[in-house]
């Protein structure tokens, strides 16, 4: 990256790491404290669903397994004695490990057909962990801390926060490099992408591999985080949808679409949840189905269609002045 452009986004990405770091020390208790983890979480989550969902056009609602697999690789490899920060990055490799398979497989498919399949996936993830001993079927496994005290939310904060950061990076590099322009490629005409010499199941497979690592890795710091996980928590559809909905509401394939979408869609699902209770989940889907609606490129979408509208508008105005 170079020039002004460069310099302007570099500058507005410190500011707002530095704006996020500062978070907690505003908040007055551990609640506030756990909504930002959340809201960090999802948007890591977010940025690293954007990769295949965004970039290549690959609607993935499968993303849970990979979640799932985080998860359960961290319950279980600490298990086994393997230290805390290794077992996450191992259960993240695990993660990696299990997209290499689906990915070789779903990427035959297109459409809906390729959204069916990450599905099926999911699901039978799902009830496979519900129906083993060693992952402790229905109910669960409990899962040990990576941070212990007065701090712990903050920490863990802290932590999912540079996931985000990682995630927001990796992002940037995929907007910039050819890799990101051969899956842009991809996703705007798959047929003509393989023609000029693009392998597509190569690239998105590829990217998926990323993809499921920040994810698996995001599924081990949510485990450790509430210290006991079931199957149809972590690796129930909801999650899937979630993370596709975040990013497709601030905006798919753009950098900032899945933090802003984050932000918007957990801070008033809390909102709503507190304010209306029983009616949060139609209000909430009643949010979802207005940015479908009017914004289908999402909301970073629509700023950029607004902002265009409002300079074309303004140089008709400017020569009229210079013309007087």
């Amino acid at each position: 990256m170079s020039g002004l452009h460069g310099w302007k986004l570099w500058a507005l990405v410190m500011v707002a790491v530095i704006a996020a770091t500062c978070a907690p020390l505003l908040a007055q208790n551990n609640y506030q404290v756990q909504i930002m983890f959340q809201i960090a979480l999802f948007a890591g989550l977010g940025l690293a669903w954007n990769l295949v969902g965004g970039y290549a056009g690959q609607l993935s609602l499968g993303h849970v397994a990979f979640f799932g697999v985080g998860s359960y690789g961290f319950a279980l490899l600490t298990r086994l004695s393997v230290p805390n920060w290794v077992a996450v990055f191992l259960a993240a490799i695990a993660a990696t490990t299990l997209a290499v398979i689906i990915g070789v497989i779903v990427f035959r498919l297109r459409g809906p057909y390729f959204t069916l399949a990450t599905i099926a996936v999911a699901e039978v993830l799902r009830l496979t962990a519900r129906n083993l001993d060693f992952t402790g079927g229905a109910t669960g496994l409990d899962t040990p801390a990576l941070f212990h005290g007065r701090t712990f939310w903050k920490m863990f904060y802290f932590a999912v926060m540079g996931l985000a950061v990682v995630a927001f990076l990796v992002n940037l590099w995929v907007a910039r490099s050819r890799f990101g322009y051969r899956l842009m490629a991809i996703r705007e005409d798959e047929d003509t992408a393989s023609a000029v010499g693009i392998d597509p199941a190569r690239k998105k497979l590829q990217a998926l591999l990323i993809s499921a690592f920040l994810t698996g890795v995001g599924g081990a710091l949510y485990a450790s985080a509430f210290q006991y996980i079931v199957p149809d928590d972590v690796l129930h559809i909801d999650r899937s949808v979630q993370m596709a909905i975040i990013a497709m509401l601030g905006g798919a394939g753009t950098l900032v679409g899945p933090i802003l979408g984050a932000v918007l869609l957990i801070s008033a699902s809390e909102l709503f949840k507190n304010q209306f209770h029983e009616a949060q989940l139609l209000i909430y889907g009643i949010l979802i189905v207005a940015v479908v609606l009017f914004l289908p490129e999402g909301i970073v979408g629509g700023i950029k269609q607004l902002w265009n509208w409002l300079r074309k508008k303004k140089k008709p105005m400017a020569l009229e002045a210079a013309s007087g």
